[in-house]
C-alpha cells in the first residue's frame, strides 16, 4: 500500500468505526466523543467539552480556496503533459515516487485521466463558488478541528491519487503511453460518466442553493440563522440530496478510473463519509420537524 492508500484507508476505518459507535451506543460514550464526531445542525448537545477544538463551519471554505489552487495546477499539468506533449517535472515524479511508490503501473488511458481530472475541476470551482458566494453559514456552527484537517488532506488526495497512476506520469503498457488523447471521440462509457456526474453536479449546486435560501429573505439578505426543513428539487425525496449528488459524482470517478487501484480507496471514504453525514441528517430531520415527509428518504429515494 502507497501513502495515499493507507491514510485514506484509515480515514475510511475511523468513519465506519466511530460511526457505527455512534449510531448504535451513542448514549454509553464519553460526551466529548460525541462532540468530536458530530456538528453542524446535529452537532452534540450539552456543554461543549474543553478536550475538544472546534472551528467556525465557516472554514469550510478553505478547503475549496486551497482545492482550487491544486486542480487549477493540476489540470494545468495533465493538459500539458497529454496535449502538448511536455515531460512530466522532475518534481513532481520524485513526489509522485516518495508518496506512491516508484513501482506503481497505469492502466487508465489518458482520456480518462483528463476526463477525470477536468470533472475534479469543475466541482473544486463550483464548491469554492457555492461556499463562498450562495452557503449560509450559522454563526454558531461549529466544526471539530479533525474534520478541518480532513477536508485539507481530501483533495489533495485525490489529485495524488489521479495521478500516482496515470501514463506518462508512471509506467504504463506501450498501447496505453502511445495512445494519443481522443476528446472528440470519447466511448460511451465516458459520456455516460460525464453526463450523470454533470447532472449530480448541477443538483448538488441546486440544493446548496435552496438551504441557503432557507436563511435569506425575498431581497437576498440573510435574516436568521435557524435551521428549516427544505424542500423543492431532490429534497423532495431526499433528506441530504448534495450529500447523495457527492457520492453519484465519485462514482461515476470511480467509473471513469476502475483500473486506478488508489482511486478506490478514495470512493471507499467519500462513499462510508457521505453515507454516515447523510443518516445523520435524517434522522434528525425526523426529530427536528413534525411535519417531515413521509416519503422523504435517507439515501436512495422510494427506497431507503
Amino acid at each position: 500500500m502507497n501513502f495515499i492508500q493507507i491514510i485514506f484507508c484509515l480515514l475510511t476505518i475511523g468513519i465506519i468505526a466511530f460511526g457505527s459507535l455512534i449510531n448504535y451506543f451513542e448514549s454509553k460514550l464519553p460526551h466529548f466523543l460525541n462532540q468530536t464526531f458530530r456538528y453542524g445542525k446535529f452537532s452534540a448537545k450539552g456543554k461543549k467539552s474543553k478536550l475538544v477544538t472546534e472551528v467556525p463551519k465557516a472554514w469550510f471554505k478553505h478547503f475549496y480556496l486551497f482545492a482550487v489552487l491544486i486542480y487549477t495546477y493540476v489540470l494545468i499539468l495533465v493538459t500539458t503533459v497529454y496535449i502538448f506533449n511536455w515531460n512530466v517535472p522532475n518534481y513532481v515524479s520524485s513526489a509522485l515516487d516518495q508518496i506512491c511508490g516508484s513501482s506503481r503501473y497505469a492502466y487508465t488511458s489518458k482520456n480518462k485521466v483528463f476526463i477525470a481530472v477536468l470533472l475534479m475541476a469543475l466541482q473544486v470551482y463550483r464548491r469554492f463558488y457555492d461556499t463562498h458566494f450562495i452557503s449560509v453559514f450559522g454563526t454558531d456552527s461549529k466544526i471539530n478541528l479533525s474534520h478541518y484537517f480532513a477536508g485539507h488532506i481530501h483533495y489533495p488526495g485525490t489529485a495524488l491519487a489521479i495521478l500516482c497512476e496515470a501514463p506518462i506520469f508512471t509506467e504504463a503498457p506501450d498501447e496505453v503511453t502511445n495512445e494519443a488523447l481522443q476528446l472528440f471521440n470519447l466511448s460511451y462509457s465516458e459520456l455516460f460518466s460525464i453526463v450523470l456526474f454533470l447532472y449530480a453536479w448541477w443538483h448538488q449546486h441546486i440544493c446548496t442553493k435552496l438551504l441557503a435560501a432557507l436563511r435569506k429573505n425575498k431581497k437576498g439578505n440573510v435574516v436568521t440563522n435557524e435551521y428549516k426543513l427544505p424542500e423543492g428539487d431532490w429534497f423532495n425525496y431526499l433528506s441530504a440530496p448534495h450529500q447523495t449528488a457527492e457520492i453519484l459524482m465519485y462514482a461515476c470517478l470511480m467509473w471513469l478510473l476502475w483500473h486506478n487501484i488508489t482511486w478506490f480507496y478514495i470512493f471507499t471514504w467519500v462513499l462510508s463519509n457521505q453515507i454516515e453525514t447523510i443518516l445523520l441528517s435524517h434522522w434528525w430531520y425526523q426529530e427536528k420537524f413534525k411535519n417531515f415527509p413521509k416519503n422523504r428518504k435517507a439515501i436512495i429515494p422510494f427506497i431507503y
